[in-house]
C-alpha cells in the first residue's frame, strides 16, 4: 500500500524535528511513502526546522485551523492511504508505519489508529502533571497518528473545517465514520505524544484552562450538531459512556448552582474533583497536592463548560 504521512504544523519548532526522525527510520517495504507537512502560517522555526531534515513545506495563505491544514493535505496526497501524523506525535519504533496501516490490508476496515502515551516525565511543570500525570495509554481516532482510506475520506465529506477550527474535527470524523457504517480498528502502532504547552505567567495553568475553554467549545458544537445522538466519546475504539462526554462536566457544573438539585450536584462535583488524587499525589508528591488538584480540576470543569456554551450557540468551535 502507498502511503501520503499528512503533518499538520503550527509553530512546532521543538518538536517537529523529533516526529520527521523517526518518520526517516520507519522500515516500510510495503509500498511508496510521500511525507507532507502543511504549515498553518507557523511564527517560529517550524519551517527552518522542516528544511534541515531535508522536508519541504507546503504553506497555507493564512492561519486557517486544524481541520483545513488536514483537508488541503489529504486532497494534495498521491496515495491511497492517508495517515495524519501532528507535529507533536513521535513514533516509537521503526515498524510504527507498518504496524498502522496492517489493518487496512482488509479491504472492509476504513481506519486504523496508534496507542498514545502522553509525557509523564521529569520536565513537566506542576500544573502539567496534575494534567497528565493520571492518563495512561489510549487507542482513538485523535488524528494525531491515524490511518485512513482517501476514498472513504472523500466520501464522506472530509474533517469538518468549517464547524471545527482546531478541537472536535476528530471526534466528528470518528462519530461520523460510525454513523456511515464504517469499520474502524486499533493497532499494535505505538506513539508518544510530546504536547508543550505555551508557558503564561510562569507556569501553564492559564494555557491549559483555554485549552479546556477550547475543548467545551467543540464538545457544544458537535452536541448542537448532532442533537438526537446519545452522548458518548467516540474516538475510542468502543465508544465511552456517558460519564467520558464532556457533557457530563456541563450538567454536574450547572447543576451545583440550581437550587434543591444542588444538594446532589455539588457533591457529584466535588467526587469527580478529587478523583484519582491518591495516584495524582503519589506519583507528584506533596501535601499540597490534596489541595490543589481538586481546585485545578474544578477551574478545568468551568472553563470547559464555558466554552461548550459557546459551542452550543455559536454552532462552531472557533
Amino acid at each position: 500500500m502507498d502511503i501520503s504521512v499528512i503533518i499538520p504544523a503550527y509553530n512546532n519548532e521543538h518538536t517537529i524535528g523529533l516526529v520527521l526522525d523517526a518518520l526517516k527510520n520507519q522500515q516500510y517495504d510495503h509500498g511508496q511513502i510521500e511525507v507532507m507537512v502543511i504549515d498553518d502560517c507557523s511564527k517560529d522555526n517550524t519551517i527552518k526546522e522542516c528544511r534541515s531534515k531535508g522536508i519541504g513545506v507546503i504553506q497555507n495563505e493564512q492561519n486557517s485551523g486544524l481541520g483545513y491544514t488536514l483537508n488541503k493535505g489529504i486532497k494534495l496526497a498521491k496515495n491511497e492511504i492517508i495517515v495524519t501524523l501532528h507535529a507533536d506525535t513521535i513514533p516509537l519504533s521503526a515498524d510504527w508505519l507498518s504496524e498502522l496501516v496492517k489493518p487496512l490490508a482488509d479491504s472492509s476496515i476504513a481506519a486504523s489508529c496508534s496507542i498514545e502515551k502522553n509525557r509523564d516525565d521529569e520536565d513537566l511543570d506542576l500544573w502539567e502533571k496534575l494534567l497528565l500525570i493520571g492518563l495512561g495509554e489510549s487507542s482513538a481516532f485523535t488524528d494525531k497518528s491515524d490511518a485512513y482510506r482517501k476514498d472513504v475520506l472523500t466520501e464522506i465529506g472530509f474533517f469538518d473545517e468549517k464547524t471545527f477550527r482546531t478541537a472536535g474535527e476528530d471526534e466528528d470524523m470518528a462519530l461520523r465514520l460510525r454513523l456511515s457504517n464504517k469499520k474502524l480498528a486499533g493497532s499494535s502502532a505505538r506513539v508518544f505524544h510530546n504536547h508543550v504547552y505555551p508557558q503564561s505567567s510562569n507556569n501553564h495553568l492559564v494555557s491549559i484552562l483555554k485549552k479546556e475553554y477550547i475543548f467545551g467549545q467543540a464538545g457544544g458544537a458537535l452536541r448542537r450538531k448532532f442533537p438526537s445522538y446519545k452522548p458518548g466519546a467516540y474516538v475510542y475504539l468502543t465508544p465511552k459512556s456517558f460519564l467520558y462526554d464532556g457533557l457530563f462536566r456541563v450538567i454536574i457544573c450547572v447543576g451545583s448552582l440550581i437550587p434543591y438539585v444542588q444538594l446532589v450536584f455539588i457533591p457529584a462535583l466535588i467526587l469527580v474533583c478529587f478523583r484519582g488524587i491518591s495516584k495524582i499525589a503519589k506519583k507528584t508528591g506533596g501535601v499540597k497536592i490534596y489541595f490543589l488538584y481538586p481546585l485545578f480540576n474544578f477551574l478545568r470543569y468551568w472553563s470547559f463548560t464555558f466554552g461548550y456554551f459557546k459551542g452550543l450557540l455559536t454552532k462552531k468551535q472557533r
